[in-house]
């Protein structure tokens, strides 16, 4: 287990990568080379003016003694970009060794090529990326930890669910102060108040009073127009730890909102499960997304219907990072709104809330209003986000289906959430609704109902619980809840 030091040396500001990639680069040359003009080339053969031109005041920059040729078309690459893009399909597919194979055979045909920087990193930070989540999905928390670890670029602001996966890893081990370390790394080094605040939430977990107020300052710090967010937060987590507000910038404590939110003193003794069910209040990946179909629409880097039905394409292939390069530059709601549920199933959920909110508040018609919201509250889940997934909800005339997966999934969280406060009336009414929604409840957020009847002293109705999931599949879990509800 890495020291607490070791691991804030990693997670100072610097080490989450965002102030690594703003650094000026010092070029040694005074021209650039094959590798450096690889982007612009990549540009050039997509047409994509607005890239090509940003890319040339970036070469300018790291090179102020070159200056590019009036006709680009002489910068004509000596390797056909057709060989570069295999080399980041087979990449996004996962194929590492296939990509590995491919850039080896591309430098045997062209000798005076060799890979640039950015395919690199783009393969080393894929591979990464993929063995941190099999670690994840396998519970092997410290290779997870290690992996983050040796690869201080998969906890950068914009892969911020990974810092949070590495967070959930410490606390599944008992250690609440490598945990911290990490959000602590997290408020210091990003600056988007919903990354922010889901961290803020998250950190309860583990952080006392003390602790998230520390946390909650510093983002004040760094933040200061969220100010008022951010307090109403920490005053909501602060109940739920059983603190006293805070009187805070933005809520005056005489304003602040809480009575409903302070946690009643659980029954003595208290009995909990031996360990935490598996899957509570996760967000399922889903499979597949709506696919924007309209002609009319339009993005840069291609334009037209020409750009939307490649875009349709790739979203119905599940191709999602084609999707999201097609659509980096798009400016039609419908192309936004389709890359928010690309960037969604690609694990990026960060994005995927920014582009279902600018489609939401610039749809041209209901339906793709109403789709736009519907992804952007299943994202808010995803960053656990529930309080603002629940007002959208509540502003939305979701279709049916829509609203059965919203509105379980918030009851889902918000019984887990009371339950782990020791709400436990609270709870068992948030998993009865879900019942009553769903026609069905999960068998882990049932074992949790059980135990909340018998910290509310209803004993018959816990040993009926645990009956009823014994019968289902008799497991230790059931057996030892049972012969406790029965004593």
């Amino acid at each position: 287990m890495p020291s607490d030091m070791t691991f804030r040396t990693l997670l100072r500001p610097a080490a989450l990568v965002m102030a690594l990639a703003l650094c000026p680069l010092v070029a040694a040359a005074q021209e650039p080379d094959e590798r450096d003009l690889q982007a612009l080339r990549f540009y050039m053969n997509e047409n994509n003016e607005q890239a090509i031109q940003s890319e040339l005041r970036r070469l300018q920059i790291q090179f102020p003694a070159w200056t590019p040729p009036a006709d680009l078309d002489a910068l004509e690459e000596t390797v056909p970009s057709e060989a570069i893009k295999r080399i980041y399909s087979l990449i996004a597919d996962e194929d590492y060794a296939g990509a590995r194979e491919a850039i080896a055979e591309t430098g045997s045909d062209y000798p005076d090529w060799s890979p640039s920087s950015d395919l690199l990193t783009a393969l080393s930070l894929a591979e990464s990326q993929s063995e941190f989540n099999q670690a994840v999905l396998a519970g092997n928390r410290q290779a997870a930890i290690r992996i983050a670890r040796s690869t201080p670029a998969l906890l950068s602001c914009e892969r911020v669910n990974n810092a949070w996966q590495l967070a959930e890893q410490y606390e599944a081990l008992g250690d609440a102060s490598s945990a911290l370390v990490v959000y602590r790394g997290i408020a210091g080094s990003c600056t988007d108040v919903d990354v922010l605040i889901a961290t803020l939430e998250k950190s309860a977990a583990s952080a006392n009073a003390a602790q998230l107020a520390e946390l909650a300052d510093t983002m004040r710090v760094r933040v200061p127009n969220a100010e008022g967010r951010l307090s109403v937060v920490e005053n909501r987590l602060r109940a739920g730890l059983g603190a006293e507000p805070r009187e805070l910038p933005g809520v005056p404590l005489s304003n602040a909102p809480l009575t409903a939110l302070e946690v009643p003193l659980a029954p003595t003794p208290e009995v909990r499960p031996s360990a935490r069910p598996a899957n509570l209040g996760v967000v399922p990946v889903r499979r597949s997304a709506p696919v924007s179909t309209g002609s009319g629409s339009s993005s840069g880097g291609g334009g037209g219907g020409s750009v939307s039905s490649s875009v349709a394409r790739a979203a119905q292939a599940g191709d999602w990072q084609t999707c999201l390069a097609l659509t980096a530059n798009a400016r039609a709601a419908e192309d936004i709104s389709q890359r928010g549920w690309c960037a969604f199933n690609a694990g990026r959920p960060m994005q995927a809330l920014r582009d279902f909110r600018s489609a939401t508040a610039n749809a041209r018609n209901a339906t793709l209003r109403r789709d736009s919201a519907y992804g952007m509250a299943l994202t808010m889940m995803r960053l656990r986000m529930v309080n603002e997934a629940a007002a959208v909800a509540a502003s939305t005339d979701f279709t049916y289906d829509q609203r059965l997966e919203v509105e379980s999934e918030i009851l889902d969280a918000r019984g887990v959430a009371a339950y782990n406060r020791g709400e436990y009336r609270r709870a068992i009414g948030y998993f009865n609704e879900y019942e009553r929604l769903t026609g069905r409840v999960r068998r882990d957020l049932a074992m949790l109902r059980g135990y909340a009847y018998m910290n509310t002293g209803q004993k018959a109705k816990a040993a009926a619980e645990f009956q009823r999931l014994h019968d289902q599949l008799a497991t230790p879990e059931t057996r030892a809840a049972l012969s406790t509800a029965l004593r």
